[in-house]
């Protein structure tokens, strides 16, 4: 008798103490467990890199192109470089002006002139380019102490063009040609104050 009330007591027992710690279990699980991933925070994996062998280069095209060059020279002034048999200095960062006419007129400035006088323009619109219709005039100096129209006298006058006898071999590759002022040189002279730039 005794007996069993102590397992009735226990059972009793066992099943109050089981009671208090299925909802404490319940809830300390329902705790942590972590949350699934929102699609909205989901991030694929880079993909590796792909290994394509690159592309040879296309060897670049050649732009033909008339070349036109000649000197300038400040006329009577005893420079670096001086030409006694000329009377005149190579002109350094003076400028000429190419214009050839047609139906439409192309007016080109020379590249600046280097310490012995030359100076060069490219002309890559080769139907405009056309020996007989284009002249070279005298564009800037430096310098008001010699830039004075010489060769040729007047601003407005141009020179015509002589195409230079240069073998096809020594040509770099595009040129088609290369021409200079019948003239041979463009000139500037002292102004009217007679005094040249210093040496």
């Amino acid at each position: 008798m005794v007996s069993a009330k102590i397992h009735c007591a226990v059972a009793v027992v066992a099943v109050l103490f089981l009671g208090a710690l299925l909802p404490a279990s319940h809830a300390s699980t329902a705790r942590y467990i972590a949350p699934a991933p929102s699609p909205a925070s989901y991030v694929a994996p880079a993909p590796s890199p792909a290994h394509t062998t690159p592309a040879a280069p296309r060897p670049s095209r050649i732009q033909p192109v008339f070349v036109v060059q000649g000197v300038i020279y400040c006329k009577s002034c005893k420079l670096s470089g001086y030409n006694p048999y000329m009377d005149a200095s190579p002109l350094p960062n003076a400028t000429a002006q190419l214009v050839c006419y047609g139906d439409k007129v192309m007016n080109m400035t020379s590249t600046p002139s280097d310490k012995n006088g030359y100076f060069m323009v490219m002309v890559y619109k080769l139907d405009a380019f056309r020996r007989s219709k284009c002249r070279v005039y005298l564009g800037s100096s430096p310098t008001p102490l010699c830039s004075a129209p010489s060769i040729p006298s007047n601003r407005w006058l141009g020179l015509t063009l002589e195409k230079e006898r240069v073998a096809a071999s020594s040509l770099p590759k595009g040129v088609r040609g290369v021409y200079r002022p019948k003239s041979g040189a463009l000139m500037f002279g002292p102004g009217s104050s007679g005094k040249c730039p210093s040496a």
